[in-house]
């Protein structure tokens, strides 16, 4: 898969821009603030739906406007599908998606509609912060990552957050005597039947990455302690067995995870109407990251951190691959900056198996030179694109 043309229109500080593309390897570099995140971030909307850096549509739409657009069209194995994003400071979007309208092909779909059918991968510098923050980042890179491949997942996961919504509502009604408490038992079976599910599909999902991440670290640091993911789940799996069905099969496996989480709501049900919230379950959910058994929070470098979280993108997208059977576009967003050349390198051997990978970085020469010689060269300056020549050095 690849990004054939992208078209902005009052998006972040394009006021309006167009710039076709072909597979490959793509540099797009400029100064600071230029807008080639900006860029990256409207091709990742169009992708799955949803915003690296913004929860708010409002954040999308350039000062003063009130309506912004993206349009992408993408190169498929199908041949060729067009996502268009409508953007708006107000209004509700179709599908629950406040203020943005996706299009498929001109036709007004759901956002649920684009999963699976133009996947990305996109790192960026702020992912680090994924490897050494709180667990809520690394839930979101699953959540992202099973979004973008599986429907089930997406529709699983939402009904899971609406229910949890309902649940801590109600225990908080609960606390002030507004409800019984044995009204919370018909609610906790319900939303658990949602919640083994994400939980079944989280925990296939991550014994999978591992393996891949792990590959994909060995070719960024070449060689050296070997990087590990696990599935840290805060109510255990039933059984206790994490990684293990004991030859179950899925609808089975996630019936006995949801009477575990029925059973660890009820006996932690005073500390939840204490705190009014629930205090274990999926959203509760972790990811552990290792090198040699170590943590990587605690332990690693700044070096290591950013090599660890640049082997979870690379091996989602080959978890991606074998899922949709389409290797996902890399969109890699100064992912340079901090790595010397031996690990450049490394990043560019990873990425080798992408039909195309967009790179931003701040100097062309960032780039290795082999890298470089096959590469399309695009400058951004102050939200405005220039194809470069290559031979000539020219705009």
């Amino acid at each position: 898969m690849f990004v054939r043309c992208v078209e902005l229109r009052d998006f972040r500080n394009y006021r309006r821009a167009e710039l076709g593309l072909g597979p490959g390897m793509v540099v797009v570099h400029g100064a600071n603030g230029a807008g080639k995140t900006n860029l990256l971030e409207g091709i990742g909307l169009a992708a799955v739906g949803e915003a690296v850096r913004a929860r708010d549509t409002e954040e999308l739409i350039r000062g003063g406007e009130e309506y912004g657009f993206v349009g992408v069209r993408f190169g498929v194995r199908e041949g060729e599908v067009k996502v268009e994003v409508g953007l708006a400071r107000r209004g509700q979007g179709r599908g629950g998606s406040r203020g943005r309208q996706f299009k498929i092909g001109g036709v007004v779909k759901r956002r649920a509609e684009l999963i699976g059918l133009a996947p990305v991968v996109y790192f960026s510098a702020d992912d680090i912060g994924v490897v050494r923050g709180e667990p809520s980042g690394r839930r979101r890179l699953m959540d992202l990552g099973l979004c973008a491949v599986s429907r089930q997942y997406y529709f699983h996961l939402g009904r899971y957050g609406k229910g949890l919504e309902q649940r801590n509502r109600l225990l908080k009604e609960v606390r002030e005597g507004r409800q019984r408490e044995a009204g919370l038992e018909g609610w906790d079976r319900a939303l658990a039947r949602y919640g083994a599910r994400v939980m079944v599909e989280r925990e296939e999902f991550i014994g999978a990455l591992a393996a891949e991440a792990r590959e994909a670290h060995g070719r960024i640091a070449g060689g050296g302690r070997e990087f590990g993911m696990e599935y840290r789940p805060s109510v255990a799996l039933a059984s206790g067995q994490r990684g293990e069905s004991g030859g179950k099969k899925p609808g089975e496996l996630a019936e006995e995870v949801a009477n575990h989480l029925v059973e660890a709501w009820r006996g932690g049900r005073e500390a939840d109407i204490a705190y009014g919230a629930t205090l274990r379950g999926p959203h509760r959910d972790d990811v552990e990251l290792t090198l040699e058994g170590q943590s990587v929070r605690v332990f690693a470098s700044q070096g290591e951190q950013r090599t660890c979280a640049l082997a979870m993108r690379m091996g989602l997208a080959a978890r991606m691959r074998e899922m949709t059977g389409e290797m996902p576009a890399l969109l890699l967003d100064d992912v340079l900056s901090e790595l010397d050349e031996r690990h450049r390198e490394g990043v560019f051997a990873a990425a080798g198996g992408a039909e195309q990978v967009i790179i931003t970085c701040c100097d062309v020469e960032d780039v290795p030179e082999e890298a470089r010689r096959s590469a399309e060269v695009v400058e951004i300056r102050e939200g405005e694109v220039e194809r470069v020549d290559k031979e000539r050095g020219e705009r």
